[in-house]
């Protein structure tokens, strides 16, 4: 199961990480954000505990999905077995 952290980008630029997960949305890494579409402007995230961003618009405020790593996770959550 793929699960993705949700963000939100204001028309300032400002990013904060919701505390909803979403699951179960196909992830085909074979294609460039095909599979999550209309998620697929990418943006690198620093100091997040995801590495990158797939915002529904690629400028101005968005609502946004990161792929959830295993080694990384939110404090709300417990960490993979």
């Amino acid at each position: 199961m793929f699960e993705y952290a949700v963000y939100i980008r204001t028309n300032e630029g400002y990013i904060e990480r919701m505390k909803n997960v979403i699951s179960n949305l196909p992830y085909d890494w074979r294609k460039t954000y095909g599979s999550l579409s209309p998620y697929v402007h990418g943006e690198e995230l620093v100091g997040f505990p995801e590495s990158i961003v797939l915002w529904e618009n690629s400028t101005g405020p968005s609502v946004g999905i990161a792929p959830i790593n295993p080694s990384s996770h939110s404090t709300d959550t417990n960490p993979p077995p």
